[in-house]
């Protein structure tokens, strides 16, 4: 099956990749974040090669996440730390960053609470968690548990104390906010590979996929440190010598039962029907897009909700609107509780099971003491 080209948009400036794709509902278009620093956004409703909106400076460079906050607020991150924009007046309206002044790399947003993780700095990389409704106050800070660029951050979808991060250091943190520290905090640990991106794909399933374009399923955890057991993981390898012309990723999108990953040599970007509930992919059914974008890597793709429009963007500068043959199905996964949290305390708070600690620290550092080797990678 074959997806048709509806429609372009060229990047206004030469050597310009598309980054990020986010949809605006309010707006009924699609915004992008740019490797020039720039935020544009385009309509579906009413196909047009002018800008709705364009914030050709949001960042000094390079823009490495984005995401929506509420209809009318996006927010992105870069080389000069996190920034939130009202869309209404193209108004950078809070800026965020750490001591260190780190370069962010990764955001997620999930019932008024802002995550941001840091690119190495010193021995540490770091994850923040801020309030927007007070963004002055970090509420959660984690600066012990990754030691490389954390290059991928996600709120739970339903069970909104959890929140897990990747990192090129090999590990997926799983984090328990409700706690008061960050030792307490660290709820699962899993020890992988250089992580590209991971997903909870269903309540307590947990996909990982690394820079190497391996791809594992790993149960994610109960909260009986002591008796609690870990399955083996599914593990699909290197999903390149697994897929129809596979040579990268793009991203998995467990809820709207996809992947979709390219092929730069040929040309070629393919999406691959995935059901996370039984963990099939249905190499039957893969959808070509012809042509993609010719021979650079395409770096995000995004549904269009209630319609068969999906949209691109690649390293070319170019975005790109597709009409798909079939609608795929929505796995729903219904509203996650916002979580109370306290504002992080500069002192640790005292232990008071010091036993319960012990249990729970020895069933996760099985993980944490694996040999493995020392690799750095970059996104693409």
């Amino acid at each position: 099956m074959s997806s048709k080209l509806r429609y372009e948009w060229n990047s206004s400036t030469s050597d310009n990749w598309i980054l990020s794709l986010r949809y605006l509902k309010h707006y009924g278009g699609i915004i992008a974040s740019s490797s020039n620093g720039s935020l544009t956004a385009y309509s579906i409703d009413q196909l047009s090669s002018t800008p709705i909106i364009s914030i050709p400076q949001a960042h000094e460079s390079s823009i490495n996440a984005l995401i929506t906050i509420d209809e009318h607020t996006v927010g992105s991150c870069s080389t000069d730390g996190v920034k939130l924009y009202d869309l209404r007046s193209c108004k950078n309206v809070v800026t965020l960053s750490n001591p260190n002044n780190s370069t962010f790399l990764s955001l997620d947003y999930s019932n008024n609470l802002l995550a941001g993780g840091t690119e190495l700095v010193g021995v540490d990389a770091e994850l923040h968690v801020w309030d927007v409704r007070n963004s002055n106050q970090v509420v959660k800070s984690f600066v012990d548990s990754h030691h490389d660029d954390i290059t991928t951050i996600q709120f739970h979808p339903t069970l909104s104390q959890y929140l897990m991060s990747g990192s090129t250091d090999g590990y997926v943190n799983v984090y328990d906010l409700t706690q008061p520290d960050e030792d307490e905090a660290l709820h699962q640990v899993i020890n992988y590979e250089s992580v590209h991106s991971c997903y909870f794909t269903r309540e307590r399933r947990i996909g990982i996929l690394s820079h190497m374009e391996t791809l594992s399923f790993y149960e994610l955890n109960d909260t009986n440190y002591e008796e609690n057991v870990e399955p083996e993981p599914t593990d699909l390898g290197d999903v390149r010598l697994v897929w129809p012309d596979c040579e990268y990723v793009v991203d998995i999108r467990p809820y709207n039962g996809y992947v979709a990953y390219g092929a730069n040599s040929k040309s070629k970007l393919s999406l691959l029907p995935f059901n996370p509930v039984n963990e099939a992919f249905d190499t039957n059914n893969v959808i070509d897009f012809p042509g993609a974008h010719g021979e650079e890597v395409v770096r995000d793709i995004l549904t269009i909700p209630n319609s068969n429009s999906i949209v691109t963007g690649g390293e070319d500068g170019i975005i790109r609107l597709w009409a798909l043959p079939v609608e795929f199905p929505s796995y729903e996964t219904g509203q996650a509780q916002p979580v109370q949290l306290e504002v992080a305390k500069e002192e640790k708070e005292e232990k008071k099971d010091k036993k319960e600690k012990k249990h729970k620290h020895k069933h996760k550092d099985k993980h944490k003491h694996k040999d493995k080797k020392s690799k750095r990678f970059k996104p693409y």
